[in-house]
């Protein structure tokens, strides 16, 4: 189901990114992503006031072509990763595996490297939350770009698990493009006072905490069962410990956000960070219990572990408010800190669990097997 769902949202978005840009070039070009949420939640969001092609119009006309490059790259490669998880594929095609692996590598990087050059070559957008989507735009290239390094340099290592965990990584962190789409499409929908930016401040802080925490349930769910193995005695007393971090932490930010103006609504809050850090918490949590339960002493601790990621990513969030308000303001600070925050916890909990299955997981195949099977010759992988 999981896969399906990638594979839907990435070919959907596929024609909506990549003919994005065509009107600067081919005028009365359709502008599919613009026209289809404006028929979702109306003209004014789509177009008027407070929306992406009022507040960014100037720069994408001066810089079309970057964007161009950005973004047909980008909605290329996304369409191209849905190959890369066939188990199918991989087992007799290992050789069409690693050349599509090396094509989306190559569009990915420089779909990235395009929204450096955007980066870098515009100001933020001078309106609510425009400097905190520009931080998290410069943290979500350089994970994104980050994430397919560790990837490469797992398999030129052999070690499978790494390199699908970090892939895994790779594609949650692409997908925040056609979701923050969704997202923001949605709120307008559930609330008409909520302008496109407003609507796009509040999914962006929720992508800060659903990417990479759908890149660890993405992991978990696709490992193999672990075998049967002592559960720690302390894992109950955890699991509360966790639960209660988290609450802190929510108290916490729910009194920072007090302190915003009354035009900040109260979605930036519940749907930007609490109801999806929650949600990821509890489903790590019942990991983890019906692990423990079935006596899966590994499974449950990468459950247990993943769960005080979340847990943590909720101070995190509230700690990067304090910093990041007294440099930004309290709008974009706060802002800032949702959207930057929360990933980080997670994060590094996923590559201390990632580092530690590698570790643990399935040896390198001989030489003679990887020859026979892979293709690899003179000790190097695919040549």
């Amino acid at each position: 189901m999981g896969f399906w769902v990638v594979a839907l949202t990435a070919l959907a978005y596929f024609p909506l990114a990549f003919t994005y840009f065509w009107h600067f070039f081919v005028p009365g070009a359709p502008i599919l992503q613009d026209e289809l949420q404006g028929a979702v939640v109306g003209h004014d969001f789509a177009f008027g006031h407070g929306s992406v092609v009022q507040l960014r119009a100037e720069d994408y006309a001066a810089h079309r072509v970057v964007m161009l490059v950005h973004t047909t790259t980008g909605a290329a490669a996304l369409a191209l990763a849905t190959i890369q998880f066939s188990a199918r594929l991989r087992a007799t095609r290992p050789a069409l595996h690693r050349w599509v692996g090396r094509v989306y590598l190559a569009l990915m990087t420089t779909s990235m490297l395009a929204a450096y050059s955007f980066l870098l070559l515009s100001d933020p957008i001078d309106y609510f939350g425009g400097t905190a989507f520009d931080l998290q735009l410069w943290g979500l290239a350089t994970t994104t770009t980050g994430s397919a390094a560790m990837a490469f340099l797992a398999i030129r290592r052999r070690d499978l698990t790494g390199h699908r965990a970090w892939s895994m990584l790779n594609i949650s962190l692409m997908l925040t493009a056609p979701l923050l789409r969704v997202l923001w499409v949605a709120l307008g929908r559930i609330d008409d006072d909520l302008e496109l930016m407003m609507s796009l401040d509040v999914g962006s802080s929720a992508l800060g905490v659903i990417a990479p925490g759908a890149a660890a349930l993405a992991f978990m769910l696709t490992q193999r069962a672990g075998r049967t193995s002592p559960v720690s005695t302390t894992a109950a007393r955890q699991y509360a410990a966790a639960v209660l971090v988290s609450a802190a932490g929510a108290l916490w930010l729910a009194d920072l956000f007090g302190r915003m103006p009354d035009r900040a609504p109260g979605s930036m809050l519940v749907l930007g960070h609490l109801l999806p850090a929650w949600v990821l918490l509890a489903t790590c949590l019942v990991g983890a219990a019906r692990a423990g339960r079935s006596g899966r002493g590994i499974r449950e601790a990468q459950w247990r572990h993943f769960a005080w990621g979340v847990a943590w990513a909720t101070p995190a969030t509230a700690a990067s408010v304090v910093l990041a308000s007294s440099v930004y303001g309290v709008v974009d600070g706060f802002l800032a800190g949702q959207m930057l925050g929360a990933a980080g916890p997670v994060l590094l909990v996923f590559a201390l669990v990632v580092r530690s299955a590698s570790a643990t997981g399935p040896r390198p195949m001989p030489e003679a097997a990887l020859s026979s099977r892979f293709g690899v010759k003179d000790g190097t992988t695919g040549q």
